[in-house]
């Protein structure tokens, strides 16, 4: 799992998206009256409403819940970094601290080190990803809300974390960005790869780690979902609207390629993913005939843990071969993709419509370039 739902399953009836912005909702919940400043995303049929508060959390208010709404003309104002900071350390456990990182606030129970170094590397990613997308030609929106990064120090405080946040287990999901409130959350990845006797908190620390094979999955992780971060708040994908799970989850493969010859440990936007590669090449020969199509038009083989593992690396693969082979082609698609309102979710049929019109109507020859491409890519 990368992104997360936080398991909710209302099902909206949407009258509308984009409206007038709600100065004021007073929602009652625990006995309490709480007022909530922000914009109303959607009004459901049954009174139903999909909420963004002005730190950039959605949340969906139940009908028995809503006491009042006031709507108004003007825009809300996001929260500042310096608004967020303060929340973020109201609402985490004692001992976090606050490193304030470009357009990242980054709230940390870790060493310093380690928080700049995801700071640097989110920096770096954010500067490359508007670049690479303005070379294609995809005009990018600049982000609304401050973006938040959470780091635990040690996976159980990490875990906890999870569960109370999530109510699931965390298993083996290192980090992971929550569409609900809009962060990144993860814990120090560094602090069980130490060699005895490693001084904490300075440079050396990170170093040491980066040189050994072990930091791959690390670096990946991290920029994976930072990538996640990025695509919905740049105005690339909406919260809540109908993405398919092959494109989101290739894109932010496409970016993740860890490159351990560099100091940070990632440099280059869209490198080779030998893992990936290397696992999708393996399984050419079992693979069905039908395999693009059925990935296009439904997120089924990303859900099912017998598949899951192969259409991560198909995923990536054909991220990989749209945006070399057929970049002004998948560009269009991505921005109509943009265009999607949240709440509305399309059938297979329309999935797989929409994908033909923007990149051709003969799957089976694109399908077939797709895969001498992948034969032939050097690794």
């Amino acid at each position: 799992m990368r992104f997360v739902l936080t398991g909710l399953t209302l099902v909206f009836a949407v009258l509308g998206t984009g409206l007038a912005s709600a100065d004021e909702i007073v929602v009652s919940r625990n006995g309490a009256a709480t007022s909530l400043q922000g914009e109303i995303v959607v009004e459901a049929a049954d009174n139903s409403l999909l909420f963004r508060g002005r730190d950039g959390q959605l949340s969906i208010i139940k009908p028995e819940e809503l006491q009042s709404k006031d709507y108004c003309d003007e825009t809300v104002e996001p929260l500042s970094k310096k608004e967020l900071a303060k929340q973020l350390l109201t609402e985490l456990p004692d001992g976090f601290r606050i490193l304030n990182s470009g357009q990242f606030v980054i709230a940390y129970q870790t060493e310093t080190s380690y928080a700049r170094w995801v700071g640097g590397l989110y920096n770096r990613l954010f500067r490359g990803f508007n670049k690479y997308w303005q070379r294609k030609k995809f005009e990018l929106e600049k982000p609304k809300y401050p973006l938040g990064v959470i780091i635990f120090s040690t996976q159980a405080q990490y875990n906890q974390f999870v569960q109370r946040e999530l109510g699931i287990e965390a298993g083996t999901m290192v980090a992971y960005y929550n569409l609900m409130t809009n962060r990144v959350a993860m814990y120090d990845l560094t602090s069980s790869q130490l060699a005895p006797g490693s001084k904490a908190d300075n440079d050396r620390r990170i170093s040491e780690v980066l040189s050994q094979p072990t930091a791959i999955p690390m670096v990946a992780t991290v920029i994976h979902e930072g990538t996640h971060q990025l695509m919905f708040n740049t105005g690339m994908q909406t919260r809540f609207s109908d993405t398919p799970l092959w494109l989101n989850e290739g894109m932010a493969m496409y970016f993740e390629t860890p490159d351990l010859s560099s100091k940070s440990g990632w440099r280059k936007i869209g490198a080779v993913n030998p893992l990936r590669l290397n696992h999708f090449r393996a399984s050419l020969q079992q693979r069905a005939p039908d395999a693009l199509t059925e990935m296009l038009s439904s997120d089924d083989v990303f859900q099912d843990a017998t598949t899951k593992l192969l259409a991560y690396s198909e995923a990536w693969a054909f991220n990989y071969f749209l945006l070399e082979k057929h970049s002004k082609k998948f560009v269009e698609y991505l921005k109509h993709m943009s265009t999607k309102e949240p709440q509305n979710f399309d059938g297979p049929e329309k999935r797989l419509n929409e994908f033909k019109q923007f990149l051709g109507e003969d799957l089976d020859a694109l399908d077939r370039e797709f895969i001498h491409y992948i034969r032939n890519l050097s690794n």
